[in-house]
């Protein structure tokens, strides 16, 4: 398993021999501070650090487009590489191995699939070992040192996966025996504070970065509870029906039908934009949210979602007369809602 400083060779059960006669590495890079002073790190060592960002439905930010994404850019002065996963990660959110959080997150699963990429570009560009900024603690359920140590093994990166923020409490890894890596310059930190990693901001000076995220969307109760509707109804869900579970608000209207309403005038706008659906709501008047639905042609149902879609044209809670301009793919009818919406039979539709 090791070989001469500058050349390594790693040998797994699992995969070919990698080979790499540079001292470069592969750094997950999420944009946070933790990959920010993992890239600053590794440039102090004077390791050639590849950027590497994963880009799929639940990691891009709301209303950004993948394909606004270059496929690499310039950040901070290092190459980001920019992947979209998406195809490849539905399977694996369907059908994680290692099990999910309390939410719809198959964390052990994601980090697994991450690192297997990391490996994957760092024997495509000749690097040395793959880095993350993991931070030991950090997360409950994917950077426990048991767990950690799983990934490390299964993703073929045993001993030559480095986690710079956490290493002194780590087992040392191969670029640090075999000295390309000083262990002095490399860091003790453990649990979920962040004043030690802002304090290493301020070192390097790296003044602007994002602030602490609430977690992974997936993690979320209310895309945990829109995704399991969703596999509930739906056998082979696509990356549509994966994308929209991040707008609006979704209402289980019938086992083969769902409404998505959007909550502004932003989100109206991009969920028109969003190819889902066979059917299309747009209030005339009065003005209200834009919405789509997944129809299974029952009239009943689609007089259902008129019914919802006037209940947010208005605060009003008599009698209300709303016109609707519906889209039926090619075709477009004005139809009519008058009634008094159940505001409680709504409610019990919603998914929240």
């Amino acid at each position: 398993m090791y070989g001469t400083a500058g050349q390594t060779h790693i040998q797994t059960s699992e995969s070919p021999e990698i080979v790499s006669k540079t001292r470069k590495a592969v750094a997950l890079f999420s944009g946070g501070l933790d990959s920010l002073l993992t890239l600053a790190i590794l440039s102090r060592l004077g390791i050639e650090t590849l950027g590497l960002h994963f880009r799929s439905w639940f990691l891009v930010p709301k209303y950004r487009d993948f394909d606004t994404f270059p496929e690499e850019v310039q950040e901070r002065g290092f190459t980001i590489l920019h992947r979209d996963i998406s195809h490849e990660y539905t399977r694996i959110l369907l059908h994680p191995r290692y099990g999910r959080g309390r939410g719809a997150n198959p964390c052990i699963d994601c980090k697994l699939f991450f690192l297997v990429k990391a490996r994957e570009l760092m024997v495509e560009r000749g690097a040395s070992f793959v880095a993350t900024g993991e931070v030991l603690g950090q997360r409950p359920m994917s950077q426990q040192s048991h767990i950690m140590e799983l990934l490390e093994r299964r993703s073929g990166l045993e001993g030559f996966l480095l986690r710079p923020l956490s290493a002194k409490l780590l087992s040392p890894t191969i670029p640090e025996e075999l000295g390309w890596i000083d262990r002095n310059y490399l860091y003790d930190i453990h649990g979920r504070g962040r004043k030690r990693q802002m304090e290493l901001a301020r070192q390097f000076g790296i003044e602007e970065y994002p602030p602490p995220a609430g977690g992974c969307l997936l993690t979320q109760p209310s895309c945990g509870k829109r995704f399991f509707d969703l596999v509930k109804y739906t056998e082979s869900p696509s990356d549509e029906d994966l994308l929209i579970l991040k707008y609006g608000r979704h209402f289980r209207i019938g086992e083969d039908c769902k409404l998505v309403v959007g909550k502004d005038e932003e989100e109206n706008s991009y969920l028109e934009s969003i190819p889902w659906g066979n059917v299309t709501f747009f209030p005339i008047s009065p003005k209200g949210p834009f919405g789509r639905m997944k129809w299974d042609g029952d009239r009943e149902n689609l007089l259902t979602a008129l019914m919802v879609i006037a209940r947010y044209c208005s605060t009003s809670r008599e009698t209300l007369t709303v016109r609707v301009l519906v889209g039926f793919g090619d075709r477009e009818e004005e139809m009519l809602y008058t009634g008094i919406p159940d505001r409680d039979g709504i409610k019990s539709m919603l998914i929240h």
